[in-house]
């Protein structure tokens, strides 16, 4: 486990947009052993199981016995070393993962793909005890999947945001095999959603939660994506902003895309002191490309490991 708690909180609180509005799930701790009584509050058995939960949720896998051990072992450990970022991350956990169990199946797999397309890549970076045996967990579980693991995982990995599958929303939907050349994309299209509005006690507006999500493609090949995500908590704004620039290719019906170092942002009107703009490394991702007809309007689908339909915008 990673005990940056810039990242690990950046992870949840977009976990936690996803699932906003939902009640908090009290647990129910029994008999809760100390593990460690470092800090201002102890490491508890009920922390581990609430960590290993989280994992096994995300990565739709089961910890072995051994597994469990080892990862209460290394998490004690860095719990001596660091305890007040692990209890950080710890707390975070047990605030979001009810909220996450508690939502409908389709958001639970929207805010899985969210944190593991932005976890994934951090986890691997690290060399400690605890994130090596996250990696073999996760990379054990996919090999078990259909065969299909470098595939999947990577066009999961490489997720910038959440994504809406579309065939569920889709009336009258027929796709176009037939997709063409690079400048068959020329134009911008668009994915969004939006959510709840937040007012003070006086009735003024302070903001609302939402997400939108555009690709501009030039008839050469070049290639531009925004992705803005609002989220409101309480009197609290705030607004995670990435935007890329590349170079798009298209085969047949499979799109790749050469992106350059993209530029990452946060802003939390109530954390002034967390917030960052950092630039995340050059990545390639492929998708599969249709034109599909929602309602009489012609939609550019973009499938990776799940389908997103963006809409013409003029």
């Amino acid at each position: 486990m990673m005990t940056n708690s810039i990242k690990y909180l950046f992870l949840l609180i977009l976990c936690l947009g996803l699932t906003a509005g939902l009640t908090n799930v009290s647990a129910q701790n029994g008999n809760d052993p100390v593990l460690v009584a470092a800090g201002k509050k102890p490491l508890k058995q009920s922390d581990i199981n609430t960590l290993i939960e989280f994992y096994e949720w995300a990565f739709e896998a089961k910890f072995s016995a051994a597994q469990r051990r080892k990862y209460q072992e290394y998490t004690v450990e860095e719990f001596r070393s660091s305890p007040s970022e692990v209890r950080q991350t710890i707390d975070e956990m047990i605030v979001t993962l009810p909220k996450i169990l508690a939502s409908d199946a389709d958001v639970q797999q929207k805010t899985r793909e969210t944190f593991l397309g932005t976890f994934l890549p951090e986890l691997r970076k690290n060399s400690d005890a605890n994130s090596e045996m996250l990696v073999q967990i996760y990379e054990a579980t996919r090999r078990g999947n259909d065969g299909e693991s470098d595939v999947a995982d990577s066009n999961s990995e490489n997720s910038n945001y959440p994504v809406e599958t579309g065939g569920s929303n889709n009336n009258n939907d027929s796709s176009d095999a037939n997709v063409g050349n690079i400048s068959a994309l020329a134009g911008k299209w668009a994915w969004g959603r939006s959510g709840s509005s937040t007012y003070t006690t006086g009735g003024a507006y302070m903001g609302s939660n939402g997400s939108r999500f555009t690709y501009q493609f030039s008839p050469n090949g070049a290639v531009e994506y925004t992705g803005i995500m609002n989220m409101m908590t309480g009197g609290c704004k705030m607004q995670v902003f990435r935007t890329m620039r590349g170079k798009a290719s298209l085969k047949g019906d499979t799109l790749t895309i050469n992106w350059s170092p993209a530029s990452f942002s946060r802003d939390d009107s109530c954390s002034p002191s967390k917030n960052y703009k950092k630039t995340m490394p050059a990545e390639t991702e492929t998708f599969k490309v249709a034109f599909k007809d929602s309602y009489g309007q012609k939609q550019l689908c973009l499938t990776g490991k799940d389908e997103t339909c963006f809409s013409p915008e003029n």
